[in-house]
């Protein structure tokens, strides 16, 4: 069984894989359960070394919308494989501040039924059209968005979870809550968010926008989590404050992107 894996449902994501597996990798994260909404830009292809290895584990999954029904089948499906499983979306980054793996945190938090892990949304960057590097060194500004902070993602134990509602948060058994990292229970009646916004221990770097190239590429395409495009025309924005903390990883990031077959 491994301790942490994550999972997550995704459509034409090939030029992002490696580069997000290899960071999760880094960060504790041992398997890897996978849901392809129809890709056909050789996504299989890129993760054809890691299922081969058996940290990937992909389950084509061709229904829309498909993102819950994939979380609920996650959970039933691989409930003895994981003490703990992340669900979260290939353009968010879970991490420690702290440079700690995640296998070293988490036992803090076994009483839990689910642990929730604040957003930190990015923008551009200034970044019109998709620069050369990864992912996590182009995008290093932060919104000042008080909502967008304060949701969460949540790293949830498999045995606990009664089922997902949404991409944010899941009902458990016997009336148990999540908590935050501060293990503050997440009472509602917004359980996809906490009240307050703590990040010291986990974070999740949310690069929904990315440049406005890849943002404007995203727009009306059919998108994994749901069944038409993204549901509100908006505009990209750069970013407010810096904010490098995940840059720590990128030495050791480059260097496993770099060895990755």
């Amino acid at each position: 069984m491994a301790y942490l894996a994550v999972c997550a449902i995704f459509r034409d994501e090939a030029p992002y894989l490696r580069e997000w597996i290899e960071f999760h990798k880094l960060i504790g994260v041992e398997r890897f359960f996978l849901y392809d909404n129809e890709s056909s830009d050789g996504s299989s292809e890129v993760l054809a070394p890691d299922v081969e290895r058996g940290e990937v584990v992909i389950h084509d999954w061709p229904f829309h919308p498909g993102q819950i029904p994939a979380y609920d089948d996650c959970i039933r499906r691989h409930r003895e494989d994981a003490r703990w499983i992340a669900l979260i979306d290939l353009d968010e980054f879970l991490f420690s501040p702290t440079g700690r793996s995640l296998r070293e945190i988490l036992p803090e938090f076994e009483p839990f039924p689910a642990v929730g892990a604040n957003w930190v949304p990015f923008g551009t960057s200034g970044h019109v059209q998709k620069p050369p590097g990864l992912v996590t060194e182009n995008y290093l500004h932060i919104w000042r968005n008080p909502k967008a902070r304060r949701t969460i993602k949540s790293i949830v134990a498999p045995h606990d979870v009664a089922a997902c509602i949404n991409p944010h948060y899941c009902w458990y058994r016997n009336g148990k809550l999540a908590v935050d990292e501060r293990k503050r229970p997440i009472e509602g009646p917004d359980f996809a968010r906490t009240d307050e916004v703590s990040r010291a221990l986990l974070r999740i770097n949310h690069y929904w926008t990315k440049s406005e190239e890849e943002f404007r590429n995203k727009l009306g395409r059919r998108q994994a989590a749901g069944g038409g495009g993204l549901r509100r025309q908006v505009e990209p924005r750069r970013g407010d404050d810096e904010d490098d903390a995940i840059l720590q990883y990128l030495p050791a990031l480059r260097e496993a992107v770099k060895a990755a077959p």
